[in-house]
């Protein structure tokens, strides 16, 4: 897909770049020195080390599969809608490899000032779309093929300027990095209120400190989601937001990346009503998180996702604060299904106990954390703001209408 707007020449990726997939590797949590990078750290432009694993000591590994800073990495198999991701290695570690879903692209000299910038113009909204137009397969897993995303045009600046737009997004990266770390030590504190509070182990003021245990599928009603043909244009770019397990991040779940319209909705979605309780149940992210939030405006949603309606009695804001509270007893009913996929065994989860007090309880709790969960929103917003101006600068630099200084040299 090509932006008439741009002054660059756009050149096919294989022209540029050399392809090199990396090593099927045995792999285990058994800490070696040879951590694995595999389709689950990769994110977008960056490298995700929440859950790492190594190869072992006794395989032998090719020294072409060891990373070097400014290796762009392509994610070539995942769930259709995380596949296809980019991330730029930066030595987030001394020494790592790469595994066989894992394409590097090795950009040529000729073309090439600076490998990040290929990383961050794979990471523009025109790349993903065009990536994403490229996978094939099903839902839960599909796969980019060396050959189709070699054929993808990308603009191709002068040397000097490839450096100068690298340095630039870097450094707007770099204030990004500092909110998020800032946002993950509040959001630390309020995984400690939630465990003091939803819990029954400490009770706030003035508040009872009964209440009964009562298994999550009696006070809940559950649906289940699915996907429009993605084909049919007739069921995309509405205004119903669309919830899968790249856009269910937050508490609070308005919106979305991709937009239903009734038609799709009806087709081969669900619509959760405002108050629903979203849960993941299949994905990449489910070996290391739960991601739970509530509805706050009617949403749809795919299948790897569970709708909880609360029943009379149970506020809808407490029953999401209650399952982030029992977040470890959620990932514990957590097994792998094909591609390393997590998958929630949404039996078991049924069956979890939820501490419900009475509604008055219930409301003092919900007010308490909802303060810690404004300030964490107000980081959030400020985060998704940094990030679109971000995202308007690449847009901007990357077809070349808004230019840097640079001082022009012969490499």
């Amino acid at each position: 897909m090509a932006s008439e707007d741009s002054v660059w020449p756009r050149l096919p990726i294989g022209r540029i770049a050399e392809p090199r997939l990396g090593g099927n590797y045995r792999n285990t949590e058994s800490v070696s020195g040879r951590p694995l990078i595999k389709m689950g750290n990769i994110a977008r432009g960056s490298i995700d080390l929440s859950r790492i694993e190594y190869i072992p000591d006794t395989e032998t590994v090719s020294p072409s599969h060891r990373l070097q800073y400014g290796d762009v990495l392509f994610n070539t198999r995942n769930t259709l809608d995380l596949v296809g991701k980019v991330s730029i290695w930066r030595d987030e570690l001394p020494v790592a490899y790469y595994n066989s879903n894992i394409l590097r692209l090795e950009f040529k000299s000729d073309y090439c000032g600076d490998s990040r910038y290929f990383g961050y113009a794979l990471n523009s909204a025109e790349s993903i779309e065009a990536i994403r137009n490229l996978a094939t397969g099903t839902t839960s897993v599909a796969a980019v093929y060396t050959r189709d995303l070699l054929k993808l045009e990308v603009p191709v600046p002068s040397k000097s300027e490839q450096r100068a737009i690298a340095d630039t997004l870097e450094s707007v990266g770099r204030l990004i990095s500092v909110l998020e770390r800032r946002i993950a030590k509040k959001q630390a504190i309020k995984r400690g209120m939630l465990q003091q509070l939803l819990t029954g182990k400490t009770t706030l003021r003035g508040s009872p400190e009964s209440g009964d245990e009562a298994a999550l599928g009696r006070i809940t009603t559950w649906l289940s989601g699915g996907t429009p043909d993605r084909n049919n244009p007739a069921y995309w770019g509405g205004t119903i937001p669309w919830i899968s397990a790249a856009t269910l991040r937050r508490s609070r779940v308005h919106d979305s990346d991709q937009y239903l319209t009734e038609a799709g909705v009806r087709a081969g979605s669900k619509l959760a009503p405002t108050g629903a309780t979203l849960v993941l149940v299949r994905g990449m992210a489910l070996h290391r998180e739960t991601r739970i939030g509530m509805a706050t405006r009617p949403v749809s949603f795919n299948q790897d996702v569970k709708a909880l309606i609360p029943q009379p009695g149970v506020l809808p804001e407490y029953l999401v604060y209650a399952l982030q509270a029992r977040s470890t007893q959620v990932l514990d009913l957590v097994s792998s299904a094909g591609s390393g996929t997590g998958v929630l065994d949404t039996q078991l989860l049924q069956r979890l106990p939820i501490w419900v007090p009475d509604e008055i309880t219930q409301r003092r709790i919900v007010t308490a954390i909802d303060a810690a969960d404004r300030n964490i929103e107000v980081l959030d917003r400020l985060l998704a703001k940094m990030q679109a101006i971000k995202q308007g600068m690449m847009q901007q630099l990357l077809i070349g209408r808004t230019r840097l200084p640079v001082k022009e040299s012969a490499a």
